[in-house]
């Protein structure tokens, strides 16, 4: 429904005479192919946006001119398109609250006063509700800006551009051959105590000179810069400055450069650091240099890159696709989606949005809210690793700010005026979908599994290994003969080991025959050869034993498996080399591995269990546990479960053997049901087995899976 042309408090205002401040300029853009106009007040630093035809009672207002006569000028000049008296009275309260107005009345000057120490407030209060953020003011920057201004066309040319990405590039390209060495054990060495006082008088050099680009891009094309200051990001002193007299830059790509000017000088600075990072030895300036490449890295990354924060890439996405005020627009599109089609308030006026920038509007709002959770999150977790009283209370502050602050907002937006005349089904469909919610998530079952990673197991005594270097002779009993512990299995020959042995041999006798000889009459020469002797015996029964090796047995009672056995014989193979198995059960085996989050169900409530194989994924097999491995374990059963061999667990680089894994976990023997088919099962393989579980709600597993990881992360 359109807006009514009368109002019925036009009488309070239509003979006032107002007149913009002489302060106020007004800028003529163009938003995707539409005509805006921005008021600009460089007292304030902020800048308002209007429609033309806000523009053009905003230029008539000389003081001279009433506001009816405005309100006919329009109607004059606009005809149809004229503001109603409503609009107008709007805009003049929008340019009176930012004090951008001036009339005949005589000014209230106690009221100046109140809204001057009202915003003031709200600033401070704005400030203190994220302790992520507090904002303290301390000087103008602008005529140092302008004293330099030489040296920033410089910098900010086509010449800067060239010296920049000569910096850049090569080390972007460098970086990745040495990602382990930067990237190893990262939260111990960026959280370490030494480290903390580094990281603290680094971040704020690295962030004033992240504002100065902002500043001086800023500068370069004559805007104007009146505020620097300081906020206390997460306690830590970080510089700001209020650049945002580029956002009347006519100029797109003007207003994106001064949006990128900060992350670009960070990644300059993060090169450089590069650099002498790979020159320098361990100590001090090295723990430096490190610090900057993770503040600009990081930041750049998760922080000032992402336009689905309000930070440098925000603004810089709003500039590019002409789309100013984004988040807030954003906001206000979805809850006009609501009002309208959810709530039914027909007459509710749709934002003046083309459907191309209504899919914008509709996606990021969804996008930004979700990554913002996901960030504030991450940032939660990883401070609270190290210290878990400050990682508690900012994960207390993200659950009032992005939880019960738009709650309370939501609230009051479903009990405002605006919905009044849909009070019925406003608060009808609103507890109909809070009580869908909570049925789905708490009172409906829902499938529960749990997916884990193990491999085709065998014990170390059914493995046929060579037991020495030689060449397979001959195979002494067929694939698939049931063995005894004990039985020869393979012949094996080493020609150079067997000559060893009989040159063994035949010093021994020679020894002996001496040492009998010379035992009577030279008693001093028979010690000598004795001594001798021994050694060449204990040499003979080294390659007595080596050939002892060379005979391949059955270490179990079962069915020999030969591998490859057609090719065996006259092949060579390393000692260790797998010939083939002793299988002694019918079933095959699967070792599961289970982190400890995860081992608590599954020994408690499992009704039915899959495996299926990785060489075969589309094949499923069932199975069921046989038994749970005593106490936890701190090594895998194979290096095809960590995540260096393609699998799942994290494991400790520090390790030689490389299969110790960073916390205890729990191993389940399950036995994999062939039905009496055979299985083309390779033993080691790792296999994908699926515990089933009594369906549960959803809220109570996502309860769970929380409670898991608090337990995985904090150990409470």
């Amino acid at each position: 429904m359109a807006t009514p042309l009368l109002s019925s408090s036009w009488y309070r205002v239509a003979g006032l005479k107002p007149r913009l401040r002489t302060h106020a300029r007004l800028h003529r853009m163009r938003y995707r192919g539409e005509l805006w106009y921005l008021l600009q007040d460089p007292v304030s630093g902020r800048v308002h946006r209007f429609t033309p035809a806000a523009r053009l009672l905003i230029a008539a207002m000389d003081g001279e001119r009433s506001v009816q006569q405005l309100w006919e000028l329009a109607n004059r000049q606009l005809g149809e398109d004229a503001p109603a008296q409503d609009d107008i009275i709007q805009l003049l309260g929008q340019l009176h609250g930012a004090d951008l107005l001036q009339s005949d009345a005589t000014p209230d000057v106690a009221e100046l006063f109140e809204r001057g120490q009202r915003q003031e407030k709200q600033a401070r209060r704005r400030s203190w509700m994220n302790p992520m953020a507090w904002r303290l003011h301390l000087l103008d920057p602008d005529r140092f800006l302008n004293a330099i201004r030489p040296a920033i066309d410089l910098l900010w040319s086509r010449w800067g551009a060239l010296l920049w990405l000569a910096v850049v590039v090569p080390a972007a390209i460098m970086v990745p051959p040495h990602w382990d060495e930067l990237t190893g054990n990262f939260s111990d060495r960026v959280l370490a105590t030494h480290n903390l006082l580094v990281l603290w008088l680094v971040f704020p050099v690295i962030k004033a000179l992240h504002e100065f680009g902002h500043a001086a891009a800023c500068k370069r094309w004559g805007g104007e810069v009146h505020d620097v200051g300081i906020v206390l990001l997460v306690l830590m002193p970080v510089p700001y400055v209020e650049a945002s007299a580029s956002s009347v830059f006519r100029s797109r790509w003007q207003r994106a450069v001064v949006g990128a000017a900060g992350m670009g000088v960070e990644l300059f600075l993060a090169a450089v650091a590069f650099y002498f990072w790979l020159l320098v030895e361990p100590g001090l300036l090295r723990a430096i240099l490190f610090n900057v490449m993770v503040i600009a890295g990081v930041s750049t990354l998760l922080f000032n890159g992402n336009p689905l924060l309000r930070y440098d890439a925000y603004y810089i996405l709003s500039d590019v696709v002409e789309m100013p005020n984004l988040a807030t627009r954003a906001t206000r599109y979805w809850t006009w989606l609501l009002d309208r089609y959810v709530f039914g308030l027909r007459d509710a006026e749709p934002p003046e949005e083309g459907a191309r920038t209504a899919a914008w509007l509709a996606g990021y709002a969804v996008l930004s809210t979700i990554y913002r959770i996901l960030v504030t999150v991450a940032i939660a977790l990883f401070i609270a690793q190290q210290f878990f009283f400050i990682g508690v209370l900012l994960a207390l502050w993200a659950v009032v700010m992005m939880a019960l602050v738009p709650l309370v907002k939501g609230v009051q937006h479903l009990a405002g005026p605006r919905l009044r005349t849909r009070r019925t089904r406003v608060w009808g469909v609103t507890g109909g979908f809070v009580l869908a919610v909570a049925l789905l998530l708490f009172a409906v079952p829902a499938p529960f599994r749990t997916v884990l990673e193990g491999v085709a197991w065998l014990p170390h005594s059914a493995l046929v290994r060579a037991g020495h270097d030689g060449f397979v002779e001959r195979v002494l009993v067929a694939s698939g003969t049931p063995v005894r512990q004990g039985d020869l299995l393979v012949d094996v020959r080493n020609p150079a080991l067997e000559s060893a042995a009989r040159v063994a041999e035949a010093k021994v006798a020679e020894l002996e025959a001496v040492y009998l000889s010379t035992m009577q009459a030279d008693r001093a020469r028979a010690a000598m050869v004795q001594e001798q002797l021994a050694a060449e015996r204990a040499a003979l029964l080294s390659a007595r034993e080596k050939l002892a090796l060379l005979a391949v047995r059955a270490g179990t009672d079962g069915t020999f498996l030969l591998l490859r056995g057609e090719d065996l014989p006259g092949r060579f193979h390393r000692q260790g080399d797998l010939l083939g198995y002793v299988i002694d059960r019918p079933r095959p085996l699967a070792r599961v591995v289970a982190p400890q989050e995860a081992a608590d169900v599954v020994r408690t409530a499992v009704t039915g269990v899959q495996v299926r194989m990785a060489h075969a994924p589309d094949r499923a097999l069932p199975g069921r546990i046989e038994r749970e491995v005593p106490a936890g374990e701190e090594y895998l059963p194979s290096k095809a479960l960590a995540t260096e061999g393609g699998g799942q667990l994290a494991t400790d680089g520090r390790d030689s053997r490389g299969a110790r894994t960073l916390e205890r976990t729990f191993q389940f023997d399950v036995a994999v049901e062939t039905g009496g088919a055979p299985v083309p099962l390779f033993y080691g393989e790792r296999l994908h087995v699926r515990f089933e579980h009594p369906d549960e709600p959803l809220g109570q597993q996502w309860l769970r899976a929380l409670r898991r990881a608090f337990l995985s992360h904090f150990h409470v």
